[in-house]
């Protein structure tokens, strides 16, 4: 339906409901792997009746992720929403370093939790584009 074709009220709230079935469906299509998922969220600000929060998606590897942020009005109104899918390999660094930090950084503990070798582990980053990082002892 375009512009031309709305010529009452009645056509205007059709042309309305078709915008927002079609809107709906454009937006499951765009967060089909967002919705439904385990998310961990961090408050980052608060300014009066608002708080800006980032999230990820429980990492999967092999699959789509997300990660982005949202402000929350203190009613729980969401009031802004932005998520970015991540690629394959954006997912791998992310993992990586979330693993990582889990061990509190520990090369050894981390490589073990994995089942790799520390030097493996090292091979790993370097291959997830980590390799400018110095990593002393490997």
């Amino acid at each position: 339906m375009n512009e031309t074709s709305i010529d009452s009220l009645e056509t205007l709230k059709d042309a309305l409901a078709q915008m927002r079935s079609d809107w709906a469906d454009f937006q499951g299509f765009m967060a089909g792997n967002l919705l439904g998922r385990a998310v961990s969220a961090k408050r980052v600000y608060t300014a009066g009746a608002f708080t800006l929060q980032r999230f990820i998606t429980d990492l999967r590897l092999k699959t789509e992720n997300h990660i982005g942020e949202a402000i929350v009005r203190d009613n729980g109104q969401l009031e802004y929403l932005k998520t970015y899918r991540l690629s394959e390999a954006q997912t791998r660094r992310v993992y990586l370093l979330s693993q990582l930090a889990a061990h509190d950084w520990h090369l050894e503990r981390t490589a073990q939790k994995l089942g790799n070798t520390p030097e493996e582990l090292v091979s790993r980053l370097e291959k997830a584009g980590f390799g400018y990082l110095r990593i002393a002892g490997v």
